[in-house]
């Protein structure tokens, strides 16, 4: 479903259980027939860098997150300030200059006076931009290293290490970029997945893995692959907080796409600016039901979009698939 669903763009899908980081689908577009490989070999390698077919982009895959990264910039401001971000308010005018630096809302909409929540499900990044001038930026970075940025996942497949630049002597305009998922900030769909499943996991991280079992060749079980937590990285107050405004985001926000009667999805979308040239991908990262999570989709579309548009709908189409089952 998640091949079919990605069609002809460019772009990756991870699909894990939260609770135990089993990967259920794993899709790197564009592909190659691995049946094939000896015969094709020669196209494979000659290819002109777009393309990459033998690059799990999944996995190995640097993306800036755009919006999706204010899941991060948000539990880091909740985390500073956990008796007062509730207080938190913003008037958004579509655009403002922070220390030199333009910052500009999506087609500069203006999104009037906003708290947490809803600044965090209409994606305003004028309030991402001034809460990110607020935060501890030591404290910052160590929450994203905790996360596993600037390391290597510790899967056993290949995968690359998402990479976060910001501290204590960036300046004020890497500081603002950097808090709505722009700047030097990349990473992989991987931990876009991971991050979302540990906020649908109450906080405790688990590490993916894509083989369950080895069996003999009559079906005896050789070896059993067990879940393996990375640990509590969230207090479960913060993760209870970030699953209601990652809800908004579905039921009022930017992914109303996937509200339905059936089950709750809590999710955020990001339109991640890639280049000078304005190409646009697309993101969206989710769970479902929120109230107890059996299934966390990471998805990117290269040069698509916004993530409402594009990733969305792919996202809702697995939901369905694998919540009617």
């Amino acid at each position: 479903m998640a091949y079919d669903a990605l069609g002809d763009y460019r772009g990756a899908v991870v699909a894990l259980e939260p609770d135990t980081g089993k990967i259920l689908a794993m899709v790197s577009k564009p592909a190659y027939d691995p049946n094939t490989v000896l015969k094709n070999w020669q196209s494979l390698v000659r290819d002109d860098g777009e393309e990459s077919k033998l690059v799990n982009r999944a996995s190995q895959g640097l993306y800036p997150p755009g919006s999706t990264f204010k899941i991060v910039t948000a539990m880091e401001y909740m985390m500073e300030n956990p008796d007062s971000y509730k207080e938190y308010r913003y008037r958004c005018k579509g655009t403002k200059v922070f220390s030199g630096s333009r910052i500009n809302c999506y087609s500069r909409e203006w999104h009037g006076r906003l708290s947490l929540s809803t600044a965090f499900a209409k994606s305003c990044n004028g309030a991402f931009a001034d809460i990110g001038t607020r935060l501890d930026l030591n404290s910052y970075r160590k929450f994203c290293e905790k996360l596993y940025f600037n390391q290597k996942p510790s899967v056993e497949f290949e995968a690359n290490k998402s990479r976060f630049a910001l501290n204590a002597k960036s300046d004020a305009a890497e500081v603002t970029q950097t808090a709505i998922g722009q700047g030097k900030t990349l990473i992989t769909p991987l931990e876009n997945a991971m991050i979302t499943a540990m906020v649908a996991n109450g906080g405790e991280m688990m590490k993916p893995y894509v083989v369950d079992r080895v069996e003999s060749a009559n079906g005896r079980i050789v070896k059993q692959y067990k879940p393996k937590s990375q640990g509590k990285l969230v207090d479960e107050w913060v993760t209870e907080a970030m699953t209601g405004m990652m809800e908004k985001v579905v039921n009022e926000g930017t992914g109303t796409l996937l509200k339905t009667s059936a089950y709750q999805v809590a999710g955020k979308t990001g339109s991640a600016e890639a280049d000078s040239d304005g190409t646009t991908h697309a993101w969206f990262v989710g769970f479902a039901p929120s109230n107890h999570p059996k299934l966390v989709v990471s998805i990117v579309v290269e040069g698509a979009g916004t993530g409402g548009k594009y990733a969305v709908p792919i996202a809702k189409k697995m939901f369905r698939e694998y919540l009617s089952k």
